[in-house]
């Protein structure tokens, strides 16, 4: 049986997002309107942040990621984890480029390296925004930028909420790189492995894939989103499962199907995987237009 597309739910003539648990997010915004009411932009001294990622070859999603995080971050606070890039994707300015090496997927090295990162650049700055390559994290359009956000930011963390752009391919050209790309895409859908505790002012100790805290703390702000654009584009993102499929993977990672779409690289079982597995446990994909605002963002 062929993939079939995921169900739309319609759109919202307030432009709210129809999220599964948005029932539950008046309180939560009412406590931190009530924490942040007597911040007055401008008032103090922007925040010392930094902005941090790790990559292997990653020539598509680097350079959107750059492009977004130059706008908050001076280049010399904007700090890339190179494992072993091979492909020249690295070979650019505009951010601190940190060699390491691991000769193989490892998502506990991943987590281990990153966290060691993250707690050293604490030494240093107020507030570290640690992201994959593919994730872009903005408050809704009506709060500001995220630098904004930042400036404002007093907590010790915060979860940001996920959601992961689907491109139809049915209905939507490839994605051309030269121009706005959310622009070019109508639909994303709420995925709560991506309520990722990406934004910090002390250590986080993240689980595997930094889909949660170790300690399972939560700290939901639902007008902080985390977009995921690893499904943007079919082709962009096959190519990309074919580059991390050619790797070594540790034996700990295939036993625990950990990011185990990764390995898919073609045929039915990835064009199911990519229209209708969301990939995190007992998620289903219900898909939602992206307000013309978001589109508006990369």
């Amino acid at each position: 049986m062929s993939p079939t597309r995921p169900p739309v739910a319609p759109e919202p003539a307030t432009g709210e997002l129809v999220h599964p648990l948005a029932q539950f997010f008046a309180p939560i915004r009412k406590t931190r309107a009530e924490r942040y009411a007597s911040y007055r932009p401008g008032a103090t001294a922007p925040k010392r942040r930094a902005a941090l990622t790790m990559v292997h070859d990653e020539p598509v999603f680097l350079p959107i990621w750059l492009r977004y995080h130059q706008r908050f971050f001076a280049p010399e606070d904007i700090y890339v984890l190179d494992n072993d890039t091979t492909d020249g994707s690295t070979d650019r300015q505009g951010f601190v480029r940190i060699p390491v090496s691991h000769n193989r997927v490892d998502h506990v090295w991943m987590v281990e390296t990153i966290q060691a990162k993250q707690r050293e650049l604490l030494e240093n700055y107020e507030v570290v925004l640690t992201t994959d390559v593919d994730e872009i994290v903005a408050p809704s359009p009506g709060w500001g930028t995220l630098g904004d956000y930042i400036d404002r930011f007093d907590e010790e963390w915060v979860n940001c909420l996920g959601y992961e752009v689907l491109h139809l391919p049915d209905r939507e050209a490839p994605l051309d790189l030269d121009r706005p790309l959310l622009a070019q895409r109508r639909y994303w859908f709420a995925n709560d492995g991506y309520d990722k505790a990406a934004l910090a002012s002390v250590p986080v100790g993240w689980k595997t894939g930094f889909h949660g805290r170790e300690d399972e703390r939560w700290n939901l702000d639902p007008d902080l989103r985390l977009v995921h654009l690893h499904r943007i584009d079919h082709d962009i993102c096959m190519d990309r499962h074919v580059t991390r499929r050619l790797r070594d993977w540790d034996a700990a990672d295939l036993q625990a199907s950990w990011a185990k779409h990764n390995l898919l690289t073609g045929g039915d079982e990835f064009e199911r995987w990519f229209l209708e597995d969301s990939s995190s446990v007992g998620i289903d994909i219900h898909l939602e237009p992206i307000p013309d605002d978001w589109r508006r963002l990369l």
